[in-house]
């Protein structure tokens, strides 16, 4: 990394290190600033595990050159992985992590595994309370105290435990938290937001007559939201009305971004709103250079990813739920009554996704599909097709399908959007079909 920084002829003499509470994320962490600093770079470390927005935060705080963090993210306790930032604070554009891997690959089988430690170099930094004041400064906390809404903070045994709740607590918002200690195989599960994964959190709000859940995953970047009743709110939903939201009552006028599977509720919201659409690939990397340079003020992605640029260039879900609590808060309205009334405005909207095992068979279907030539399917016409990222067959009334492989599991993932439940369920069965068998 530190060759593909320095072959970009920009000054590295800082770099950032974080960490999440996985296994052994904090010994690859402090192998990774020894050998940052071996090469003569200032490196500070954080004290404790943090969410990878708080790197974002801490790379700008801090003007370094890049960032790191050791994080599997929302997937199953076994994985692991690591996260790039620039020095704008966002994920490293897809030709930046090539290079490197590309250069470790060449390095793995000549190197040797030897540097010579400079602890001079090395710092500890706590990046929580700068990352915290942002939040502090950006969200009404009085009408959320006046509302008297009782909250329900569920981090998933994950970094962001003590970051949520705590900026909750310190505004005297009152909070039940579970699942706030550090559990590197986070309870025997993936800490993703799943409505099976919040079963817990559903049992203690309707224990408490919470009026909302809120949750984040493994490394806080993606949220889950329970509406009064426990019951799940969509992501695509979720990030639909905080837009409708923000624009109503906040003054976002700027661009907005979405990615191709990503339910046409947030196009039909900014459009409502005579906002500026950009579509993009899946990828939560795509938004980054347009929410630094100013094209876009808010992004999301289905995959319960949010950014508003008035926080960070970077999805962040501490911000997705202190932004809902907010919502809520200042209309006085629980998530489902917020979404029939948008519904009423800006018309119904049915998503879902699903995922089946990438195999050798299935990764065949996967690609005879990719490179068919689309007009309809089982008499349903189809009018626009996009292969920036999969396969998105667009059928006449706007209903889709869409077909990915996953970037970061063994998984093809099946979406399917209609205008109404009945027509989304006929557009799943349409998307299995495709890899029941080929096509002639």
């Amino acid at each position: 990394m530190i060759e593909t920084l320095r072959a970009e002829d920009r000054p590295v003499q800082r770099i950032v290190v974080g960490f999440d509470t996985r296994l052994l994320s904090e010994k690859f962490a402090a192998t990774a600033a020894q050998l940052i600093a071996s090469n003569g770079i200032s490196v500070e470390i954080v004290p404790r595990d943090v969410p990878s927005p708080v790197i974002s935060s801490m790379v700008l705080e801090r003007s370094a050159a890049a960032g790191i963090t050791f994080t599997g993210s929302h997937n199953a306790p076994e994985y692991g992985g690591l996260k790039i930032y620039t020095s704008d604070g966002i994920l490293a554009p897809e030709e930046f992590t090539d290079r490197v891997e590309a250069r470790f690959d060449e390095l793995e089988v000549s190197r040797e595994d030897t540097f010579l430690p400079r602890v001079e170099l090395i710092e500890s930094h706590d990046p929580k309370p700068v990352y915290l004041q942002r939040l502090q400064d950006l969200i009404d906390w009085e009408a959320i105290r006046a509302s008297g809404l009782k909250l329900v903070v569920d981090p998933l045994f994950g970094s962001a435990r003590e970051y949520l709740d705590h900026i909750l607590l310190e505004n005297e918002v009152a909070v039940d938290v579970i699942h706030n200690t550090r559990d590197p195989y986070f309870g025997g599960y993936a800490p993703d937001c799943t409505s099976e994964n919040l079963s817990r959190l559903r049992e203690v709000m309707r224990r408490t007559g919470a009026g909302l859940g809120l949750s984040t995953d493994g490394d806080g970047d993606r949220f889950g939201i329970l509406d009064h009743g426990a019951r799940m709110c969509d992501s695509s939903l979720a990030i639909a009305l905080i837009l409708d939201y923000l624009a109503r009552r906040r003054g976002l006028k700027g661009g907005v971004g979405y990615t191709v599977a990503t339910s046409g509720l947030v196009n039909a919201v900014a459009r409502a709103h005579d906002l500026e659409l950009i579509e993009t690939g899946v990828g939560f990397k795509n938004f980054g250079p347009l929410l630094v340079d100013g094209t876009l003020e808010y992004a999301g992605e289905e995959s319960a990813g949010l950014a508003w640029a008035r926080h960070l260039p970077e999805r962040d879900g501490v911000l997705a739920c202190l932004l809902a609590a907010e919502m809520v808060a200042v209309e006085g309205k629980g998530m489902v009554e917020l979404a029939r009334e948008l519904a009423a405005r800006v018309g119904t909207f049915s998503f879902r996704r699903v995922q089946i095992p990438l195999t050798a068979r299935s990764h065949e279907i996967y690609q005879q599909r990719l490179a068919q030539n689309w007009k309809e399917i089982n008499g349903f016409r189809i009018v626009e097709i996009d292969r920036r990222d999969g396969l998105k067959l667009i059928f006449e009334g706007g209903g889709w399908i869409l077909i990915r492989i996953a970037g970061t599991e063994p998984k093809i993932r099946l979406y399917a959007e209609g205008r109404t439940s009945e027509e989304r369920r006929h557009l799943m069965h349409l998307a299995r079909q495709l890899f029941s068998q080929p096509r002639s």
